[in-house]
């Protein structure tokens, strides 16, 4: 079980089988702070660890994997995605923890996906089915594990595919005001100077007339 502080949680997705657990998630890392998650895992199990950062500053985050002794088994220095993938030595909590600390200002929204494969399956109980039928029975078992296990990745997928086209969004929507705003500066400007121009060469002549005027006197 996973064991989660002062964050905020806007996706949470568990697909449990016999063997695999999947969990998908999105939360924010305030600047200057650290988010670290952590789960209980036996030896032999499979882990994946894959997340992208989603939104703000420059989309990079500090990620860092550490198994049952605080040994660090993994690490990515402000990166904007990564993926990994290990087996369990022996039983313990691992933890990975995710670090804004090297951003002043700006918060960042981290989507992680965790895959973890304990590889057991549950044998068939039913003494009147034979050996034949109970290695089918765990053959399908596998097949079907491994189609749910291929459904969240596709949802995971369309998640980032989805988070991704929002982010591309909102970057054209803050070019687009800044195109906007500089588009009505510079238009400010050309008629100030047009103003001014008109303004200069009305003085121009009123001068030229004024002096004329005094010649003849």
């Amino acid at each position: 079980m996973m064991r989660v502080s002062s964050w905020v949680l806007f996706l949470y997705l568990v697909i449990s089988s016999q063997s695999v657990l999947e969990t998908a998630l999105s939360f924010h890392v305030p600047a200057r702070k650290e988010q670290c998650f952590y789960e209980d895992v036996k030896k032999g199990d499979e882990v994946e660890i894959d997340f992208q950062v989603i939104d703000g500053g420059d989309l990079d985050i500090d990620f860092s994997a550490y198994d049952g002794d605080l040994k660090r088994i993994a690490i990515n220095r402000r990166e904007q995605y990564g993926s990994h993938r290990f087996e369990v030595a022996k039983d313990g909590t691992y933890k990975v923890c995710f670090s804004n600390k090297f951003s002043k200002m700006t918060s960042k929204t981290v989507f992680m996906d965790v895959y973890v494969d304990n590889g057991v399956y549950e044998e068939d109980k039913t003494a009147a089915l034979d050996a034949s039928l109970q290695i089918g029975i765990g053959n399908l078992n596998k097949q079907v594990d491994g189609i749910k296990s291929q459904l969240f990745k596709i949802q995971v997928q369309l998640q980032l595919s989805k988070a991704q086209r929002n982010k591309d969004q909102k970057i054209q929507n803050n070019n687009k005001v800044r195109v906007d705003r500089w588009s009505m500066v510079q238009c400010a400007f050309m008629v100030t100077m047009a103003t001014v121009q008109v303004y200069l060469l009305k003085q121009l002549f009123k001068e030229d007339k004024q002096a004329k005027r005094a010649s003849k006197i």
